[in-house]
């Protein structure tokens, strides 16, 4: 693995989010709101997000991979899996620029994302993704992640892990 560099950096962050969201739409993978290119930007992110929230991981200097952690379950309720909300680190939007697929850096933010929940005191990660998307859905579980429901809203179905 290339030396990585996490550091908080919205727009950098938004940078990957963006290139994953026009990857998504160009191979037809219906990327939905959350997703889609033209909301990948900081009028819509900062409607649901705060910059210092944001990180990316840097390879010699490239914005290779970016997510969001916060503290509250601002972007997903959990009520379906809880009935009131626990104390949790969440994980927004975590993902890989193409170009650096493959190389471990989802896990590598994870592990960052890990060191940074105790750090700030809380004893659960959590993230939440697409139920319907298996392959997601066993990357998350093979890094150690477990399901801790699903909860379905019209015809999207969420999958809550929790670490």
């Amino acid at each position: 693995m290339k030396n990585i560099k996490i550091l908080n950096d919205v727009d950098k962050a938004i940078q990957v989010m963006h290139g994953v969201g026009m990857w998504m739409e160009e191979k037809g993978l219906n990327p939905g709101e959350w997703w889609k290119p033209e909301n990948m930007n900081r009028k819509f992110l900062l409607q649901h997000t705060e910059p210092d929230e944001y990180f990316v991981a840097l390879i010699d200097e490239k914005p290779a991979a970016s997510m969001i952690l916060q503290e509250t379950e601002r972007n997903q309720s959990w009520k379906s899996v809880d009935g009131n909300k626990k104390s949790a680190l969440y994980v927004h939007w975590l993902c890989v620029n193409r170009e650096f697929a493959s190389q471990g850096l989802s896990d590598e933010l994870i592990k960052f994302a890990k060191k940074e929940s105790k750090k700030r005191g809380f004893s659960r990660l959590r993230l939440d993704t697409d139920g319907e998307k298996e392959k997601l859905c066993s990357i998350y579980k093979n890094m150690g992640f477990t399901l801790m429901g699903t909860d379905r809203e019209g015809t999207h179905l969420t999958a809550f892990y929790q670490m």
